[in-house]
């Protein structure tokens, strides 16, 4: 059964993912002041969920935690708490506990026990807040000895012994008690329920209320042990709680189970609905055994924590007896460690979730790919040959294979949203370390990328946010002084342009102080000290290797690595990372990213003899050399004038070192191809020839030879030659940095 574990468990800690990103956007919401009945128990049934599935696999700490945080959240749905900042702030807290500790149940870091115990007692509190006893010592909501039972295929021994739930033992109940009966049906154990959760929440409500529980476990309608079906439901459970326990506070307890469970309640202690209050709603009663058992009439339910009695009197403890003596605690615990270390392993994300209508799509044109098969083998099988209506039947066919592409990318493409929400965690644990109140604010978190871009978005925006934190947003004081609100604000924003994404990063902050960021290059011998740099360059050395303003290494910065980690990872994407910044105002900055990884629409141009392939996104026009628009500029530059409008001119084969005499040899036949980059700056590459448009397999070149100036990529064209993918981008920056109109006495001083 391992392996069928092995895939339940995966299931589970996809759902845990699903389960955490609501909890982040309900609590997102509360601390907005969406305080709506949905909103609360979207974020209850979150930690409700993650729960009840850790304690199906025996996830001990998580179902501990879980519990305390689910109880917690009780409190804000019934309205005994209100959501106030600071409270949301806790619930936020706890959350990324939550996080961890999933996060360790899947074979991560351990979460530190300290962390977990100052996360609980804050939940506590609000517990103890919202019950009234706030100034009470609490007790621990989930008793030391609880143990989630985990899922087990394995015959095991009939042990009806539920533990010690920290339940008092069974006494007269006092008057006016709140007897509490309930019998789960088979269903409630199906969809993943446990008896178990409904006793400690019906011990949390007593401990809420000053008292304590009385539970009585119901064997009557337990069959002999060879009549036993191992599925079906047969035990049912008598509560007594305190008197002041209204019964509001039970029906919340069995919420979620009301459709499969049977449950009465009565006051006075009374055995059923004849004593006290008629029941809530009519109930079904305990299923009778189909076969009753050959043994003595049963005697009154036991207490579970009874004291063994001299001699086995009912079913149960007959099957006890039969049974082979359990293994003490002692002989257990390697036992219960080594399968919990076998179980917590870490699980590879290997499935994605797609809307249906993409895949019907998809499975429309792989059929409609059959067809065209068919009619290919149909052509070919004609003696005159049929070779107009082949040529046509394969421009179908490549027609079809691009919209078969196109689903499929549809496919693989998800939302940015999953990573924009653990942003929110790295933010918080940033102005925690600083000290400072900064809001994160998310657009267009629906923007569709590669699901391998949205893998690896993860590290760069993690970096860049603690950056904008640390060294963005100014301190409190500093803000106030500067006339701002005291509170950051930092926007994460996504969206297309140009056949690419745009991620930017945008906060309130400082500023880059350039003067302080070029002493500090100096000082490091990034730069000579005479070196003569342009804003954009200055802003561009923070990503220099070994870069760093802070004064003293710290959790967060000081080392020198963040920002050129951000760097090396956004162009490893085959991307790249612009600066904005007005100080005193703040910085922006924007990462432009390939929607794939996989394909792109080209266009194949011939330079040198050499065919190359110039993204269509990055194309805006094509034309034919005229000679009387190009000029020279003073610095020996060149630029091309079309429609009035002057942009540079690159012969691409002279930019490649491919050879040509640049300018000076260009022929009438020549073309030009105006591309831009995504911040919309034009240039002009001249080419020989444009041979054809095709969709093409993108190949790392950096990964097989090395990394090359003004390349991205490579790709394998139909004949079998290897053609080199253009960076546009880098051509046209390339450009216009050679473009310069300051003093030549100026430009010699400029950094190589």
């Amino acid at each position: 059964m391992s392996g069928d574990m092995d895939d339940i468990l995966l299931v589970f800690f996809q759902e845990c993912e699903e389960q955490l990103q609501e909890l982040e956007r309900g609590l997102s919401a509360l601390s907005d002041g969406e305080s709506g009945k949905e909103t609360i128990n979207a974020v209850f049934r979150a930690v409700h969920s993650v729960k009840g599935g850790a304690a199906s696999f025996g996830l001990e700490n998580l179902v501990r935690f879980a519990h305390v945080f689910e109880s917690s959240l009780d409190g804000l749905r019934s309205g005994r708490v209100a959501p106030t900042p600071e409270i949301v702030k806790t619930f936020l807290k706890a959350m990324d506990v939550l996080s961890d500790l999933v996060a360790e149940a899947q074979g991560g870091a351990t979460v530190d026990t300290a962390r977990i115990d100052e996360s609980r007692a804050e939940l506590q509190a609000i517990i103890g807040e919202g019950s009234g006893t706030a100034g009470q010592k609490e007790e621990e909501t989930v008793p030391a000895d609880f143990t989630p039972v985990p899922v087990d295929f394995e015959p095991v021994m009939a042990d009806f012994d539920f533990g010690d739930f920290g339940f008092e033992e069974e006494a007269p109940a006092e008057a006016a008690s709140l007897v509490v009966t309930f019998s789960p049906h088979t269903a409630m154990y199906d969809r993943g329920d446990d008896a178990r959760n409904l006793l400690i929440g019906l011990a949390d409500v007593a401990v809420a209320h000053g008292g304590a529980s009385t539970v009585t476990c119901e064997t009557a309608a337990l069959p002999a042990l060879d009549a036993l079906e191992t599925e079906k439901s047969y035990l049912s459970w008598r509560v007594v709680l305190p008197a002041a326990v209204p019964e509001e506070s039970v029906h919340t307890v069995f919420d979620w189970v009301s459709d499969v469970c049977d449950v009465t309640i009565t006051r006075d202690g009374g055995p059923g609905p004849s004593g006290g209050e008629q029941p809530a709603e009519e109930q079904a009663a305990p299923a009778e055994p189909e076969q009753p058992a050959p043994v003595a009439e049963a005697p009154a339910p036991a207490p579970v924590a009874a004291s063994p009695a001299p001699a086995p009197s009912t079913v149960a403890e007959k099957i006890m007896a039969e049974m082979p003596p359990a293994p003490t605690p002692a002989a257990t615990a390697p036992i219960a460690a080594g399968n919990a270390a076998a179980t917590r392993r870490p699980v590879e994300q290997a499935t994605i979730r797609v809307d249906l209508h993409r895949v019907d799509d998809l499975m429309d044109l792989v059929g409609e790919l059959v067809i065209a098969q068919a009619a290919l083998e149909s052509i070919g099988q004609r003696e005159d040959g049929g070779q107009q209506e082949m040529i046509k039947r394969i421009a179908s066919m490549k027609t079809l294979t691009r919209d078969i592409q196109d689903a499929v990318m549809a496919v693989r493409a998800q939302p940015v949203r999953s990573v924009f929400q653990r942003m929110q965690r790295v933010v918080r644990e940033a102005c925690s370390m600083t000290s400072k109140d900064v809001v994160l604010t998310l657009e267009g978190e629906d923007t569709e990328v590669d699901r391998t871009l949205v893998e690896k978005l993860s590290d760069p925006l993690t970096h860049m946010l603690r950056n904008a934190v640390d060294h963005g947003i100014e301190s409190a004081e500093a803000r106030i002084a500067a006339g701002k609100s005291p509170t950051g604000q930092i926007l994460l924003s996504a969206g297309h342009r140009s056949g690419r994404i745009l991620i930017t990063i945008k906060d309130d902050g400082g500023g880059i102080n350039r003067e302080r960021v070029l002493a500090t290059a100096v000082k490091r011998g990034i730069i000579a000290p005479d070196a003569v740099l342009t804003d954009d360059e200055i802003n561009n050395l923070i990503f220099a290797p070994g870069f760093s303003t802070a004064a003293t290494v710290s959790d967060l910065s000081g080392r020198g690595v963040g920002m050129d980690v951000v760097k090396q990872a956004i162009l490893g994407l085959g991307g790249r990372v612009t600066i904005s910044s007005v100080e005193g105002q703040g910085t922006t900055f924007c990462l432009s990213l390939p929607l794939t990884l996989a394909v792109l629409d080209g266009m194949l141009i011939v330079a040198a003899g050499s065919t190359m392939v110039v993204p269509v996104s990055s194309v805006v026009e094509t034309m034919m050399v005229n000679h009387k628009d190009i000029y020279m500029l003073p610095d020996g530059a060149n630029v091309v004038s079309i429609r009035g409008a002057c942009m540079p001119l690159i012969p691409l084969a002279s930019e490649l070192g491919l050879g040509g005499g640049g300018t000076a040899s260009l022929s009438e036949e020549d073309v030009i191809l105006v591309v831009e980059n995504e911040s919309g700056a034009r240039a002009a590459l001249i080419v020989e020839d444009i041979r054809d448009q095709a969709q093409v397999v993108i190949k790392s070149i950096e990964k097989n030879y090395r990394q090359m100036a003004g390349v991205s990529a490579a790709t394998i064209l139909g004949d079998g030659s290897v053609s080199l993918i253009l960076d546009v981008p880098a051509l046209v920056a390339n450009a216009l940095g050679r473009i310069d109109t300051r003093p030549s006495d100026v430009r010699t001083g400029l950094a190589a």
